[in-house]
């Protein structure tokens, strides 16, 4: 019987990760009384040995991975900062860009600027870094009610559930961002200064900006956008897991509204607050589109261009050993966004690292069922001699190289 640590903070997670281990060929004593200090602590002489962390990122205990890498796996890659901070993938995507000119990611990214801010009061000098952002909302300014503007997002580099997120079309609309907001009333500002719930992005210096993607393809004229779930096995393969989300933004989608989030963001953790939210209208299986119009070809190759896209994102990332290290005894899942526009193409949007899998809700908890599934089959039982027999074939593999080892 093998050992597994099992600890995720979310029980939507936590339990489906526990199930999947227990659906497992192999036998698994899973201990989920997890010490805050895992990480630190010595697991390499522990008895019984332990062979698998499936743990929140803080609690993996690297030392007891990098000791004894033909005998102990965890579920995170412990360098992907190049993959998943928002900055640092633009980075890697302009250069690998530069080498490989023809690649789909030319297309399928938005045009994207890294826009570093210390303070409002530098926003000038930090308008002269990305020019044509700049141009571009100048020549808002002259144009009339119903000229088409140019329109962009920002995002902070590093954050969760649509935190910091924006949507402007003008220079005012820019600055407002990070401009503090005023107040007289001392206990309101200490009671917003605790506010668990909000991410402070006061720290945050590190921004990407992109061009909108303003011709969205709509269903019921609401937005939405494709959760892809992938999987990273190894040193390294890469599959895309079949079964998607689409999630909808909870109001209709309105261009002469930029300011309203709940028009153009589709998380779902921004609407869970709402009296209108409801859970059945805001998350829908990818492959039910057909319900509402999408042929099913056009789903298959919206499909068939995720796969091409993360074909390059992850030949881009890997090639930048400094910022992405694939090790022989990790795995990991990553949330995957995708936009499809009008014209169904598809555009990469975002990498997640841990992502959050609650929002898939209860009644497609399934897909997160036969994900983590697939994942133990896929990824653990190979890793300690159960070879499957065939691939799983919800797990469309996207990419397979043998990476160079650091170590």
């Amino acid at each position: 019987m093998q050992r597994a640590l099992v600890h995720l903070d979310e029980p939507y997670t936590r339990n489906a990760v526990v199930k999947a281990l227990q659906h497992s060929k192999l036998e698994w004593d899973i201990i989920q009384d997890i010490p805050e200090d895992n990480s630190e602590i010595d697991l390499i002489s522990a008895t019984p040995p332990i062979a698998l962390q499936w743990l929140e990122y803080e609690l993996i205990n690297w030392s007891l991975l990098a000791a004894k890498e033909e005998t102990t796996m965890a579920n995170a890659y412990c360098i992907r900062k190049g993959l998943i901070r928002k900055a640092q993938f633009s980075y890697n995507v302009s250069k690998y860009l530069s080498k490989n000119p023809e690649s789909i990611l030319k297309q399928a990214i938005p045009e994207t600027w890294q826009f570093e801010l210390d303070h409002i009061d530098y926003i000038d000098e930090a308008l002269n870094e990305v020019f044509e952002v700049e141009r571009d909302l100048k020549e808002n300014e002259d144009k009339s009610e119903e000229e088409m503007k140019h329109v962009f997002i920002i995002k902070p580099s590093m954050a969760n559930k649509a935190a910091g997120i924006h949507v402007f079309d003008s220079l005012d609309q820019l600055c407002s961002i990070f401009e503090e907001p005023e107040s007289d009333d001392e206990e309101e500002d200490d009671e917003l200064y605790v506010n668990e719930d909000q991410e402070d992005l006061t720290q945050v210096r590190e921004w990407v900006i992109q061009r909108y993607i303003s011709n969205p393809l709509l269903v019921n004229n609401r937005k939405f956008h494709i959760r892809a779930y992938v999987l990273a096995v190894s040193n390294i393969q890469v599959y895309l897991y079949r079964d998607m989300l689409a999630l909808f933004a909870l109001r209709p989608y309105d261009l002469n509204n930029l300011a309203d989030p709940l028009a153009h963001i589709s998380n779902t953790c921004i609407q869970t607050d709402e009296a209108d939210f409801d859970e059945d209208q805001s998350v829908r299986s990818f492959w039910e589109l057909n319900k509402f119009g999408i042929k099913d070809q056009d789903l298959e190759h919206m499909f068939e261009q995720m796969r091409d896209i993360l074909k390059d994102v992850f030949d881009a990332c890997t090639s930048e050993m400094t910022t992405f290290q694939a090790i022989p005894n990790a795995f990991e899942l990553f949330g995957v966004d995708f936009l499809v526009d009008a014209d169904n193409k598809v555009y990469f949007l975002e990498t997640n690292a841990f992502p959050d899998f609650k929002q898939t809700g209860s009644k497609l908890q399934h897909i997160i069922q036969e994900l983590f599934d697939a994942t133990v089959e896929t990824a653990i039982e190979p890793f300690f001699g159960d070879r499957p027999l065939k691939q799983n074939s919800k797990l469309v593999k996207v990419f397979d190289k043998k990476l160079l080892s650091l170590q």
